[in-house]
């Protein structure tokens, strides 16, 4: 798709002459890589950027503090999401620490039993850096691909659990959204330079390579970009050149359409 708009481009077409529609929101992912590798310049309406997504940027958070345990941002981020009883007053209480000696919030955590303020939440607090401690245990053996153990971490931390058990439409987008990271990071595995790095490196470097797309600034609606979106958004629309996405069964009509000619059609 990627090519066909550059050739079109190339040929005089304004890159607004183009819009990708899909049926579900996290199929925006692969084009939006293929677009940023390729400079296409795009926006998406009624939908947010793949790695703006809530839940998107959660699980990429606990990759992060595995890369790098001092990372507070990302830290705070994940520390009581799955709820884990670590309420937000524990937090300031140990940011406060943290500032106090130095020091980052995962050194203090790690040592919360040493600190009267955080007496009352240090077990909940040892209960999450046991968690991460496991997570990296497992990297560091080096007996995963990266894939299988982003399906462990999903596990592990009950991140896709909870998801699931909401059972609500929005939170079932928001699982395929997270189950959809592991396009990114095959597609990354497929491209990368070194083959035989070990996987803490190939974590290192994967983080590195979604820094690069998500550090790429939000094109205003004014300039000339490829538009994406859903069909469901598309209605009442007009483009001179259209690609439809991903109409295969299972995703495209629908599964609830599948099985009734009538209803396929």
């Amino acid at each position: 798709v990627a090519n066909k708009i550059l050739e079109n481009f190339g040929q005089g077409r304004r890159w607004k002459d183009h819009a990708i529609l899909y049926r579900m929101n996290a199929q925006s992912n692969q084009m939006e890589q293929a677009f940023k590798r390729n400079g296409v310049p795009y926006r998406i309406i009624g939908g947010t950027r793949f790695f703006d997504r809530a839940e998107v940027k959660d699980v990429l958070a606990y990759l992060a503090v595995l890369d790098n345990p001092e990372d507070d941002l990302r830290l705070t981020r994940i520390i009581n999401n799955p709820p884990r009883g670590i309420g937000a007053r524990t937090v300031e209480l140990a940011q406060d620490i943290a500032r106090r000696e130095e020091s980052s919030v995962y050194a203090v955590i790690d040592n919360a039993d040493m600190y009267p303020e955080l007496r009352k939440a240090a077990s909940r607090l040892s209960d999450f850096t046991g968690l991460i401690q496991g997570l990296y245990q497992l990297l560091a053996e080096n007996q995963l691909s990266l894939p299988d153990f982003y399906e462990e971490l999903l596990a592990r931390t009950g991140y896709a659990v909870m998801l699931e058990s909401k059972n609500t439409v929005e939170d079932q987008g928001r699982l395929e959204n997270v189950r959809e990271l592991l396009t990114s990071i095959n597609s990354y595995l497929e491209n990368r330079a070194d083959p035989e790095e070990s996987l803490l490196d190939a974590l290192h470097s994967f983080l590195d390579e979604i820094a690069l797309y998500t550090d790429i600034d939000s094109h205003d609606p004014s300039q000339d970009c490829v538009v994406m979106m859903t069909m469901h958004a598309a209605k009442g629309l007009e483009f001179p050149v259209v690609f439809v996405v991903g109409a295969e069964e299972g995703i495209f009509p629908g599964i609830r359409a599948i099985g009734e000619a009538e209803e396929m059609e």
